[in-house]
């Protein structure tokens, strides 16, 4: 019985360290399953923060819609400016007042100053709420045409805001009585001729137009030149008048010669003073032997009785069609295809081939076409990396085959219809620094509304509208 006792617990022992080993390997499975889990679960989280990450630390996507317009193309250009001018002298030394003001129009045989030994006490009045006014828009004026191209114009700046106190004074005189009779003086000087008034005396009043030279427009300064006086001396030039509204442009036009030399006239538009004009054109050989223009302009001369030298535009030609800013336009290179080889899947509206993988089989490729023309596509080849890569052999269903090696660089946009950046070949027909204007409807190309990332030099290929 103790032998048959011992038997049985040797069993039992056995039976025990066997439920163990299942408990331990079941406790083993579990644990396993456990770590794999967790692991799996870190990796997600990975994931989701490091896409999170990526989108939040993203460029922002900004989109323009497609639409139709047009841009003109101009022709810039200096001019020198000449007039029938006519400049008055003083006859004696002294102090001198004005009773006209600046681009005033006065008849022939107005009042328009007196010279006397000693300066004049000109009776000041308080500026009212109309006077403050004119100041204000005089100084808004001088600052919007203050450039680095014309800064001379701050001497006018200078002299003209200083005087217009004066002139407003003077014009209050005039208003309160006949200030002529009352006022004594050395010399009374009175217009010679009707026109426009003008204290800006630059030595170019006697002028001829065909003595024009480029040298002028480059040496010319205001600032050389004088304005309005206080004290005088004899045979002082001290104003002059502008007895026609009509002046001249004179324009060196070298390169646009053929395009003026036909025409009788031009529309321009003149930068600084943002304001347009019909000219009547000529040309002529100036006196250095160049080809040169006339503009001959009756609008707005008290706008330019101060200037000598001024910048305008002359439109060159209008092009239509639709319309992108500049900076929505980026050069890619793509990929060649014969257009046998890639063709569209009716079942998911795909464009796809086939590509040759390893041991001969073949794998379904789809692409994004950029561009198509008579013979082939062209596929963008940031696109097409994730897919295919040069020197890969294509195919079709009719085992038509094509050898992935030939590239041309595309000029396009980025188009995010998909919500995600597509490339997308445009054909420019014209151009400014701002804007494009493109070829409509191209087939594979951009159409009317279409969404196209704004920023394209700032995206890469695929990226979604954040």
């Amino acid at each position: 019985m103790f032998l048959k006792f011992k038997k049985n617990n040797k069993r039992d022992s056995q039976k025990i360290d066997e439920k163990k080993d299942v408990n331990n390997k079941k406790k083993f499975s579990v644990f396993y399953i456990f770590r794999v889990l967790i692991v799996l679960v870190f990796i997600i989280i990975l994931y989701i923060v490091f896409n999170f990450v990526r989108i939040f630390n993203k460029e922002e996507v900004k989109v323009y819609e497609v639409a139709t317009g047009e841009i003109v193309n101009v022709d810039r250009h200096k001019g020198f400016i000449y007039r029938d001018e006519s400049v008055a002298t003083c006859m004696s030394d002294g102090y001198i007042n004005f009773f006209v003001t600046n681009a005033e129009r006065v008849n022939r045989g107005a009042f328009i100053y007196a010279v006397n030994d000693a300066p004049s006490n000109i009776k000041l009045y308080e500026l009212n709420d109309k006077d403050k006014s004119s100041i204000k828009q005089n100084i808004k004026m001088y600052n919007n045409n203050i450039s680095d191209l014309e800064f001379s114009n701050i001497y006018l700046a200078k002299d003209g805001l200083r005087e217009l106190i004066n002139e407003i004074n003077i014009v209050k005189q005039l208003e309160d009585r006949d200030i002529e009779k009352e006022i004594s003086a050395k010399e009374k000087g009175y217009a010679k001729y009707a026109g426009l008034i003008s204290f800006l005396i630059d030595g170019f009043e006697t002028a001829k137009s065909d003595d024009f030279t480029e040298e002028l427009i480059k040496g010319y300064s205001v600032s050389k030149y004088e304005t309005q006086k206080k004290d005088v001396r004899k045979n002082d030039a001290i104003y002059k008048i502008i007895k026609s509204p009509e002046f001249v442009i004179v324009f060196d036009s070298v390169y646009d010669y053929d395009n003026y030399s036909n025409k009788d006239s031009l529309r321009i538009k003149f930068v600084y003073e943002n304001v347009t004009a019909n000219g009547r054109i000529d040309s002529f050989i100036g006196s250095d032997g160049k080809k040169h223009f006339k503009l001959y302009i009756t609008e707005y001369p008290e706008k330019f009785i101060d200037k000598r030298v001024v910048d305008f535009e002359i439109e060159n030609k209008k092009v239509h069609g639709f319309k992108i800013p500049i900076k929505s336009i980026i050069s890619k290179d793509c990929f060649v295809i014969p257009k046998n080889i890639i063709e569209k899947d009716l079942s998911t509206d795909e464009d796809m081939c086939y590509k040759f993988v390893a041991n001969g089989a073949k794998e379904r490729v789809t692409f994004n076409i950029s561009k198509e023309d008579d013979k082939y596509y062209y596929i963008s080849i940031d696109d097409a990396l994730s897919k295919v890569k040069y020197g890969d052999v294509l195919t079709n269903r009719y085992n038509d085959i094509y050898s992935l090696n030939e590239v041309k660089k595309l000029e396009g946009v980025y188009n995010m219809n998909k919500g995600y950046a597509v490339f997308k070949n445009i054909e420019v027909i014209d151009r400014t620094n701002e804007y494009a204007i493109i070829k409509d409807n191209t087939v594979n190309g951009v159409a009317i509304y279409d969404h196209l990332a704004l920023n394209a030099s700032e995206i890469n290929e695929g990226d979604l509208i954040s």
